[in-house]
């Protein structure tokens, strides 16, 4: 017996092939195709492309009213504790190698070596101790930098037919936390009020797109805009430990290393500072947009900056501002040659 029917003789020694029909009407749902392309599991039958087109459409539609009811779902949810716990770990992850280096033996820590600091000429040198002394540290007094207060003031809202005093409400439209910004000003000095100043006249699209995103919808979706400037300046300086001659000496070899990239960026760009803030600003407005922060979060997304920017200050190409934006992976500069 054949698969399909049976073999029987023929005349002539020759032998036929007779095939048994054993066709039952069942059998005809079985034959049609699941999709189109499909051979029906193996049974030959061709088929047109419009059952596939609309099958893939079905599972779409699916996948989009899934995709809706999980974005609802996850309205209600605080992910606060989320980008918390994932800070924090983070944090331990990137403090690993410096804690190892620490604690182990050099026969251990030499395999795990840290960057080599580039050795900057005596000209960079003087470079870097001339920003310093002319930028880092210096209190800002509503005598001395007021108008530099008010041109940037200007910049970011060039339509405002209203001047704000010295102390005014009107400074809280600009992020600043109470009625007099030379109190929020206290830990940065003045470099904050030209470092958003240098933001809104090299970048004015980029720098009015962050300002209004600051200002969210609600108080709960807004971040304080100056504030943020003002702590973006500190962590710089206080990252690299840009600090004046009159200070003590930092030995830190890890802002020994990024203090020494920053020189390297100097030599290129008097305003390479002034750059950095503006690139950091924008991974912070990245970072916030990302994770659908909060005012409440605010300082979760701070911290994750702080560890982004010292990591790629950290890096062996960051010797220039355009590179450290690629590792902020901030594009403030397009397609661009590294000089």
């Amino acid at each position: 017996m054949a698969e399909g029917g049976m073999r029987k003789r023929g005349g002539g020694g020759q032998t036929a092939s007779t095939v048994v029909d054993d066709h039952h009407p069942d059998d005809e749902e079985d034959s049609k195709p699941l999709l189109d392309g499909d051979t029906g599991g193996g049974k030959g039958h061709a088929v047109s492309g419009a059952g596939l087109t609309a099958y893939r459409g079905m599972i779409v539609e699916q996948a989009g009213k899934y995709w809706s009811m999980a974005q609802e779902k996850m309205k209600d949810v605080d992910m606060g504790p989320v980008y918390q716990y994932w800070s924090a770990l983070r944090d331990w992850l990137s403090e690993g190698p410096e804690m190892a280096r620490k604690n182990l033996p050099d026969s251990v820590t030499a395999y795990f070596p840290l960057p080599k600091t580039p050795e900057l000429t005596p000209e960079q040198e003087e470079r870097l101790i001339a920003f310093i002394e002319k930028n880092v540290g210096i209190p800002y007094t509503h005598e001395e930098h007021f108008d530099e207060l008010m041109e940037l003031w200007n910049l970011s809202f060039p339509n405002s037919e209203h001047k704000p005093e010295q102390s005014d409400r009107e400074w809280k439209r600009l992020g600043f936390q109470g009625d007099n910004p030379a109190t929020d000003f206290r830990a940065a000095g003045v470099l904050p009020v030209r470092c958003l100043s240098h933001f809104a006249q090299m970048y004015p699209d980029k720098y009015q797109e962050v300002l209004k995103r600051s200002h969210g919808t609600c108080v709960e979706d807004s971040f304080p805009f100056a504030c943020a400037a003002i702590n973006l300046s500190h962590l710089l300086t206080d990252a690299m430990k840009l600090k004046n001659h009159s200070e003590p000496p930092n030995t830190d070899p890890a802002a020994a290393h990024m203090r020494a990239m920053f020189g390297l960026m100097l030599e290129h760009d008097a305003n390479a500072f002034q750059e950095l803030v503006c690139i950091v600003f924008m991974a912070l407005d990245d970072e916030w947009v990302r994770t659908h922060a909060t005012y409440m979060t605010f300082p979760i997304v701070l911290k994750t900056i702080r560890e982004k920017t010292h990591s790629a200050l950290r890096h062996p190409s960051s010797n220039s501002c355009a590179a450290f934006a690629r590792r902020m992976n901030v594009n403030l500069y397009g397609a661009v040659s590294e000089p």
